[in-house]
């Protein structure tokens, strides 16, 4: 059993979305995503999604999306993506997956989740952060709504944790600034003692560019589709203490 994770899948099976708009690399990207992932992930595997899964704007326009993902190999734990707008209430979306058997997803809010060899898994969508240009006077709220998510789900795992055990925060929006600069989503990281944090949402970057990073523990890795080149990474079991760096 492996823990991959790969963000931004941006799928558009029950709408025209085509992603070659941003770029001759995202030409046929969810065929590239689906030959990496059925050739490097088994049954027995899990992959986090964190985040912009479906470019559908309701549950039926993101419906073919969330059964494709459902019948690529492995267990799935999705979160929320800034341009997730089909996922409106955790409710409505198990209820989907329940009636038309997607028994694969699973959907992190407010909790944590148990992933290969017990490495828990936590996280919430996240948000723009107050030093941001962008950040108005309407985001704060959200800001701070997510960073109780984060919490409720980081105590969720603290209850179940046993020493030893690794721990992933799961998120869309990275947790700190361009710059590297801290927020009160890393702070809650750092408290908690997390491993690893996965993220997502940052577009256009290489693998030979490296975003500054707070410093402590805590250590960060870019997930996006794009960075990644469209091949979900491995996570876990990797050297050292068991979690990619």
């Amino acid at each position: 059993m492996a823990l991959f994770a790969i963000a931004d899948l941006h799928l558009g099976f029950g709408v025209s979305k085509p992603m070659s708009v941003f770029g001759a690399h995202w030409d046929n990207h969810a065929q590239l995503i689906a030959t990496h992932w059925q050739t490097g992930i088994t049954p027995e595997d899990t992959v986090l999604v964190p985040g912009d899964i479906s470019w559908g704007i309701n549950l039926e326009e993101a419906l073919p999306d969330l059964s494709w993902l459902d019948r690529l190999p492995g267990r799935k734990i999705l979160i929320q993506g800034n341009h997730d707008y089909w996922w409106t209430s955790l409710a409505k979306v198990e209820a989907l997956c329940q009636t038309h058997d997607l028994r694969s997803l699973h959907f992190l809010r407010n909790k944590s989740i148990m992933a290969p060899d017990g490495v828990l898994i936590c996280g919430t969508r996240g948000w723009l952060l107050p030093n941001d240009p962008d950040f108005g006077t309407a985001d704060e709220k959200i800001y701070l709504r997510e960073v109780g998510r984060l919490k409720l789900s980081l105590e969720d795992a603290a209850r179940r944790r046993t020493s030893g055990q690794n721990l992933i925060a799961c998120m869309h929006y990275p947790p700190f600034d361009r710059n590297g600069a801290p927020s009160l989503f890393t702070e809650l990281l750092s408290a908690f003692s997390v491993d690893l944090c996965v993220y997502g949402h940052i577009h256009g970057l290489d693998q030979s560019a490296k975003r500054p990073e707070p410093s402590g523990q805590v250590r960060y890795s870019l997930v996006a589709a794009d960075y990644l080149a469209f091949r979900p990474a491995k996570i876990f079991p990797c050297a050292g203490n068991g979690l990619v760096i």
